[in-house]
């Protein structure tokens, strides 16, 4: 099938989906035909079945979490940066920068916790863990209600093999800022099974960590 079929299906998935789908693509394609069948045999999982595997924990209402190509992650904390980091390329001389917690408060208007952010970045901690089967990767995505309100989510890939807290950047671009309710949800996971299994997985200094803050340390 030529990539042009491919993309010209674009109008048939919706929005979350065919940016899942356009990612694992240009993650494993190559320039030639024979390299590009192959890694369109490579899979999105769907949000049932991340669910039945366990893939994801500590979910707050999975029923409501599930999507059809990933997971909801939903808002447990955020912190704000006090403090420069240090980042160099053998991981000897790093030095994690410092956060601050903010607060969620209630307001005579509503019950629920929630927090006004300015324009700027954050550290958020999301309540879900996971748990990435040693043939997968992840990645995750801002919930359109974000971006289209002036706010994005940025992380890292998310290597096979790894279990632990998930978190992630967020960029406040509204020049009004936003507000956000404690266990809103954010962003949506997504697993992209891979070529082949590793035989080894994640080892870095975040494993099974419980927080995404970073860690000094001389681990990748």
């Amino acid at each position: 099938m030529a990539l042009s079929s491919v993309l010209g299906l674009a109008e048939y998935v919706p929005t979350g989906e065919l940016r899942a789908r356009s990612w694992c693509l240009e993650t494993h394609l190559h320039s030639n035909t024979s390299a590009y069948t192959e890694s369109t045999n490579n899979m999105i999982l769907t949000g049932r079945r991340i669910l039945t595997q366990n893939f994801v924990r500590s979910l707050l209402q999975p029923t409501h979490q599930q999507q059809p190509c990933g997971i909801d992650l939903t808002l447990r904390q955020i912190s704000k940066w006090t403090s420069a980091a240090t980042i160099d390329f053998s991981n000897t001389q790093r030095q994690a920068a410092k956060t601050s917690l903010l607060e969620f408060t209630t307001t005579a208007f509503s019950q629920e916790e929630g927090i006004k952010l300015e324009p700027g970045a954050y550290l958020v901690d999301f309540n879900e863990s996971v748990r990435i089967p040693l043939n997968c990767m992840a990645s995750v995505f801002p919930r359109s209600s974000l971006w289209r309100n002036g706010v994005g989510i940025v992380a890292g890939v998310v290597d096979a093999g790894y279990e632990g807290a998930m978190g992630a950047m967020m960029d406040v671009r509204n020049p009004e800022g936003v507000v956000l309710h404690k266990n809103a949800k954010v962003a949506q996971i997504v697993f992209c099974e891979m070529t082949e299994s590793v035989k080894e997985g994640y080892k870095g200094v975040y494993q099974f960590a419980g927080e995404s803050v970073g860690r000094d340390g001389t681990a990748t």
